[in-house]
């Protein structure tokens, strides 16, 4: 008979950071910054089994002369109205990447899921980020839950 060892310590994935630039209003060169790290202070998560640590990101956008335009830590909570509830309950905040400039918006692609590597269960949400700063977020078209 096998007996599963207790988790001792929950989960967490490791620290991330992307790097890029964009080209957006104005035909004017921005620099971004996406940084996926654990957040102790948040709910740990169950996730089949296993516990782990939720993530925040930070999301920095610069101007062309290295000023911050827009910079705020962003949580699963942040999306949350939007997210079906298991991966409110049961996902953790897995990453952000820029899919483009569109109009006098900045669009990012946002993931909740699981953080088990052998786990492709996700949900992606639509971030949008304006030329005046204001963030908004909607249902990634395409997305089917069961």
């Amino acid at each position: 008979k096998v007996v599963a060892k207790p988790q001792s310590e929950p989960g967490r994935m490791e620290r991330d950071e992307r790097n890029g630039s964009v080209t957006w209003i104005g035909g004017a060169e921005y620099s971004y910054s996406i940084v996926r790290a654990t957040d102790n202070s948040l709910p740990v998560v169950e996730n089949h089994g296993r516990k782990y640590h939720d993530n925040n990101i930070q999301l920095s956008v610069f101007r062309a002369d290295g000023t911050v335009f827009f910079q705020k830590t962003f949580t699963k909570e942040n999306f949350s109205p939007i997210l079906p509830s298991q991966f409110k309950e049961h996902g953790v905040l897995l990453g952000m990447n820029l899919d483009k400039a569109e109009g006098n918006n900045l669009r990012f692609i946002v993931s909740v899921g699981s953080p088990d590597d052998s786990n492709e269960e996700f949900y992606c949400v639509v971030m949008k980020l304006s030329n005046f700063g204001a963030t908004s977020a909607e249902r990634y078209e395409g997305m089917e839950v069961e």
